[in-house]
């Protein structure tokens, strides 16, 4: 008899020890679960540091392959950005996209401005809004010259 008392007790804490590993992989499986969801909104939620925190530089080519009052796309990033040779020394570099509804803007060489042909939308070659809808002007980013390209940084 002694030996069949002893028999339930192995299985006891052999059942017991199943149990508990189940219950502690389903609550790690929930607590994951919760902070998968959870991750999205606390990035959305948490202010993002001015600027980004990093720099870009892209080349838009050679200096000689700008004629005055020409003008080039590049990519950036993946964002599209224009580049004028305004004069002789001068060059500008702003977002190719318009601040009115997002469309890619095109340089105009026949009058020298930046025109949005969606919606007619018109800068100068500052970058300022001359006319049409878009609210504000475009953004600039800075402009060097190293080593004979035009350095665009953003």
């Amino acid at each position: 008899m002694s030996a069949d008392a002893e028999a339930p007790k192995d299985e006891k804490p052999a059942a017991a020890d199943r149990r508990s590993f189940l219950d502690l992989l389903i609550r790690g499986g929930l607590l994951a679960g919760a902070g998968a969801m959870a991750a999205p909104t606390v990035a959305y939620l948490w202010p993002a540091r001015a600027g980004g925190g990093k720099t870009a530089k892209v080349s838009a080519g050679p200096v000689k392959d700008f004629p005055v009052g020409s003008a080039r796309m590049v990519q950036a990033e993946g964002k599209p950005i224009i580049v004028i040779r305004a004069a002789e020394d001068r060059f500008r570099a702003f977002s190719a996209i318009c601040t009115h509804l997002g469309c890619v803007v095109k340089w105009d060489s026949g009058s020298g401005k930046i025109r949005c042909p969606c919606h007619a939308g018109v800068f100068g070659t500052d970058g300022k809004q001359v006319s049409g809808p878009p609210p504000r002007a475009l953004s600039e980013y800075e402009v060097s010259i190293v080593g004979g390209e035009v350095v665009v940084t953003l």
